[in-house]
C-alpha cells in the first residue's frame, strides 16, 4: 500500500514536531511537507501535492479558514481536516462552508485524528465526537452560514466597512487595519463595531465567515 501523503500546517512548533513524530510512526502515513502559516500553507500544498492537510484555523497571514477556501478552490480532490481547540458553531459552520473535510479538536485522541485521516481519504465527512449534536444539527439545517437571513445583505456595508471586514477576515488586528486605511484605531473600532451590529455578527471568526461567504477572500 503506498503511504497517504500528509501535509502539516501548524504555527506552533512544538505542537507540529509532535504531530510528525505521531504520525510518522503509522508506516501508511508519510509527511511530506509542513508550515507554519496560512500563506507558506497555500504555497507548498500548491507544489507538493499531498493528499491529505491537517490544517490548524488560527494561523498568521491567511488564517486557517481561508487557506482551506483557497486550497479547496485550486485542488478540489485535496483533503482538507482542521484540527483545532475551536468547539463553537460559528467555527465547525466557517470550516465546513470552505469545504473543509473533517473537523478534529485537539484534545481528542490519537486514534481519532487516524480516523479522521483514513475517512476522508475515502471520500468521506469526519466530524469530532467532541463537536455537540446542537452544532451538527444547526449547520445541517442550512446550506451556508446567514442563506435565508435578511440581515446578511452586502448592500447595508459602506465601501469602507467592505474595506475593513476584508482586513479583519485577513487576520489584521485594529492598529494594523489603522495604518493600512491611514485612520485612527479608534474609527476602525468605530466601523468594526458597525459591522458587528449590521451584520448581527460578534466576534473575528463570524466576520471572516461572512468575507468569504461574499467572495471577499477569492
Amino acid at each position: 500500500m503506498t503511504p497517504i501523503k500528509v501535509f502539516i500546517a501548524e504555527d506552533h512548533t512544538i505542537l507540529r514536531e509532535g504531530l510528525k513524530a505521531l504520525l510518522s510512526a503509522d508506516d501508511h502515513l508519510e509527511i511530506v511537507g509542513e508550515a507554519e502559516d496560512g500563506k507558506e500553507a497555500v504555497l507548498k500544498i500548491r507544489e507538493l501535492q499531498p493528499q491529505v492537510v491537517l490544517m490548524d484555523l488560527s494561523m498568521p497571514h491567511i488564517n486557517g479558514t481561508e487557506a482551506i477556501s483557497l486550497i479547496k478552490k485550486r485542488h478540489p480532490d485535496i483533503r482538507i481536516i482542521a484540527l483545532t481547540v475551536h468547539k463553537s458553531d460559528e467555527y465547525v459552520c466557517a470550516t465546513l462552508n470552505a469545504k473543509a473535510d473533517g473537523y478534529v479538536l485537539k484534545d481528542d485522541s490519537h486514534q481519532e485524528l487516524l480516523n479522521a485521516i483514513y475517512s476522508v481519504v475515502k471520500g468521506k465527512i469526519f466530524l469530532s465526537p467532541g463537536i455537540c449534536n446542537r452544532v451538527v444539527a444547526g449547520f445541517l439545517g442550512k446550506t451556508s452560514v446567514g442563506d435565508s437571513d435578511s440581515h446578511y445583505s452586502w448592500d447595508i456595508l459602506t465601501h469602507r466597512e467592505r474595506q475593513v471586514i476584508k482586513l479583519i477576515a485577513e487576520g489584521n488586528k485594529n492598529r494594523d487595519i489603522a495604518d493600512s486605511l491611514s485612520l485612527s484605531v479608534k474609527t476602525i473600532e468605530k466601523h468594526r463595531s458597525n459591522l458587528m451590529k449590521k451584520l448581527d455578527l460578534h466576534n473575528a471568526s463570524a466576520l471572516t465567515t461572512y468575507a468569504i461567504e461574499n467572495g471577499l477572500m477569492s
